[in-house]
């Protein structure tokens, strides 16, 4: 299979810049309300926020491949990668709570 990259037009700079941008902000906002929210540091209704954060973050996403003029394939890709980013902190947080509970199960949560 041969991949050949197509020309950017120039006038597609900005907006590559733009969301690439965006998916960096969206990513790190996801990542901090829901560590937030999961260790009780911000109310439960935050969740909301991170998810939102998530959603914003996968429409940059299809919007950067869009401009890009990626392959079908590498959009599937993409976005098979975004929900593993939604579901991969709830594993994680699952995993390190069992564990707690294993070996510290006097302690509460």
């Amino acid at each position: 299979m041969e991949y050949f990259m197509q020309d950017i037009p120039p006038g597609d700079f900005l907006p590559i810049f733009v969301s690439s941008a965006f998916v960096i902000i969206f990513g790190m906002a996801y990542a901090g309300f829901f560590t937030f929210v999961k260790i009780k540091v911000l109310p439960k209704y935050y969740i909301y926020v991170a998810y939102l954060s998530w959603f914003m973050l996968a429409a940059c996403m299809y919007y950067l491949g869009t401009l890009l003029r990626v392959e079908p394939y590498t959009e599937k890709v993409l976005m098979g990668a975004m929900v593993g980013y939604l579901i991969f902190p709830h594993a994680v947080f699952f995993i390190l709570q069992r564990l707690h509970e294993e070996f510290e199960p006097d302690s509460k949560n």
